[in-house]
């Protein structure tokens, strides 16, 4: 069974930050809205397990951030993953990893692109601690540069297993410092796509099922093709014709 989400050009768009537990997702959620602390909106970030259900805080207009639960931990498990956090709900994600690339990290960008097809940002966090360990142990041929590198092929390596090369978009980040590495690269380019896709009409076919794909496809916002759209949806969604959206703008 089939159904069909009409999202106008306007309507909110929501990203959300995904990743196993500990690796930086509540502290990035942070880091982007340059908060500390002391604000009262500040997600609560700390040792142990902090976040348990999607918490959604304000980016921009009409933008938002999710801030959700890490998978794969005694409370939240593969299986429940996708219904807990809604996964439908969002426009945009973003995957944080941290340390050596896992499995966790592969099923969740195979979600995302091949199962759901969104947009997808990959953010390899902990690296001031990753050059700080390879500097302690290599002192005499310690190269910043060499050891950024390694880190980069072998995300992207383990990540074009499942995703094709033209969609990778790989950050490399600390969660506690925007003046570092990627942060700049990656804030500009989230709101590059932001603003894109919201000057487009999505249209999308959802499963009920989770597992199975999601078909999606943006059609030009031109006024004419707003229109269009809009009456086509209305009018054939009614009597459940579904083939002839499907027929008519995704084959």
């Amino acid at each position: 069974m089939s159904a069909i989400k009409y999202r106008p050009p306007n309507a909110p768009y929501h990203i959300a930050i995904l990743g196993r537990s500990g690796v930086g997702k509540s502290s990035l959620c942070n880091l982007i809205r340059n908060l500390t602390s002391e604000h009262t909106n500040f997600a609560p970030v700390g040792v142990i397990e902090t976040t348990g259900i999607p918490t959604c805080y304000k980016l921009i207009d009409n933008v938002f951030m999710w801030d959700v639960p890490g998978v794969a931990t005694p409370s939240v498990s593969k299986e429940d993953y996708c219904k807990l956090i809604d996964i439908n709900r969002y426009d945009m994600f973003l995957i944080l990893s941290r340390g050596r690339f896992t499995e966790i990290d592969r099923w969740l960008s195979d979600i995302v692109r091949d199962r759901f097809n969104k947009t997808l940002f990959f953010i390899r966090t902990g690296i001031d601690e990753e050059l700080r360990n390879h500097r302690r142990d290599y002192p005499t041929n310690f190269n910043s540069i060499e050891v950024l590198d390694i880190i980069r092929n072998n995300c992207l390596k383990n990540l074009e297993t499942s995703l094709s090369k033209t969609n990778l978009s790989l950050y490399l980040i600390n969660t506690k410092d925007k003046t570092k590495f990627d942060f700049s690269k990656l804030i500009n380019d989230i709101m590059v796509h932001v603003n894109h896709e919201r000057d487009n009409l999505m249209l999308t076919l959802i499963k009920e099922d989770p597992t199975e794909q999601i078909i999606q496809s943006s059609i030009s916002s031109t006024n004419t093709t707003l229109q269009t759209a809009k009456t086509i949806v209305t009018t054939w969604a009614r009597f459940g014709l579904v083939s002839y959206l499907y027929d008519r703008y995704y084959k």
